[in-house]
């Protein structure tokens, strides 16, 4: 009787730990006192990139195991070079203090974990080199001016140290803009006429790109493009963009920004006859201090942001956006927005 009691004692235990081990988010992989594996997971678990990663896994796997036989319990970051790059921790775990107990290995994919990593040792980098150069050029114009005495150059160094400046604030504001759009949740929730929001973003820069030569024309729906969403995101986003394509026009050409009502979305685009994307750069403009042109960016006042924010702004409102580009005739950026239903 104590026996089938035992055994059923057993067999619950082993009932539990497969249920407990299942629920897990790792993969698991137990082997017991005699080096044989009793349970295992990892392979219906843990997402690999195919044949090749498999393969990899089970040689570290047996490889922790061999040195746990040497009562060696180590654990192991494994990189797949892929395409695409992928990251695995291994990790063994004694369940005893016995000389040979029971050991536990762990399989981890850490792939996302890693990539965030990086993107933010780069962000860090990034922003440090981006704030050095405006800092370092306003301290060393700040000590050219504490040692100059005549008024023309006086006046031409306050007038650089006030650009250096205006600079670093942009700079400030878009980090700090960039930080509040990559939450998730969007705070403030109206019905938005988009309409309204394309001829006020015309109007704030109709005055600048008049000075440059640029004429900013405006094509806006009959019918009223309603969405929702955040205003003053969207007319972050139609800004940046009408901003960019100003920056990158050339004299006697056109910036033009049209706002279209279709049946599920509200479509905006903004079009300019300027200098063209290189079809190498086309995947990458989103990201972060990115610049194609990076001189001609710094020389107006760009600080490679301003489509990191546009991205984000139409994640948030659930839409979509494309650009098509050819060099030396010109970029449009398409914006799809989901339009509020009548």
């Amino acid at each position: 009787m104590r026996e089938r009691e035992n055994m059923e004692q057993a067999v619950d235990v082993a009932e539990l730990w497969s249920r407990a081990a299942a629920s897990l988010s790792i993969g698991v992989v137990l082997v017991d006192a005699n080096y044989r594996t009793v349970y295992s997971d990892y392979l219906d678990k843990i997402p690999t990139g195919g044949f090749a990663e498999r393969i990899l896994l089970e040689r570290a796997i047996s490889a922790l195991k061999h040195d746990a036989r040497l009562e060696l319990y180590r654990s192991q970051t494994l990189e797949v070079f892929g395409p695409p790059k992928s990251y695995f921790q291994l990790v063994t775990t004694p369940l005893g203090s016995d000389p040979h107990p029971p050991f536990i290995i762990t399989v981890e994919n850490i792939t996302e974990r890693k990539r965030l990593e990086e993107v933010r040792r780069d962000f860090v980098a990034n922003v440090s080199h981006e704030l050095k150069t405006p800092v370092g050029g306003i301290v060393l114009l700040a000590d050219a001016l504490s040692q100059e005495t005549d008024p023309a150059t006086v006046l031409r160094l306050s007038h650089r140290i006030l650009d250096e400046g205006d600079r670093l604030a942009r700079l400030v504001t878009d980090l700090l803009d960039l930080s509040k759009l990559e939450e998730t949740e969007l705070h403030q929730i109206h019905d938005v006429n988009l309409n309204d929001v394309a001829a006020e973003c015309i109007d704030r820069y109709r005055l600048g790109a008049e000075a440059r030569g640029i004429k900013l024309t405006v094509d806006l729906d009959a019918q009223v493009p309603l969405v929702s969403g955040d205003r003053w995101q969207l007319s972050s986003a139609l800004s940046n963009l009408v901003d960019n394509a100003i920056k990158y026009s050339e004299p006697n050409s056109e910036v033009r920004l049209a706002v279209k009502v279709l049946a599920t979305t509200v479509q905006v685009t903004v079009s300019d006859q300027g200098i063209g994307i290189p079809a190498r750069d086309l995947t990458r403009i989103f990201e972060r201090f990115y610049r194609v042109d990076a001189d001609r960016s710094r020389a107006t006042g760009g600080t490679g942001l301003g489509l990191s924010i546009v991205r984000h702004v139409i994640e948030n409102h659930q839409g979509s956006i494309e650009v098509t580009s050819t060099e030396g005739v010109g970029t449009t950026f398409t914006i799809a927005l989901p339009r509020v239903e009548a």
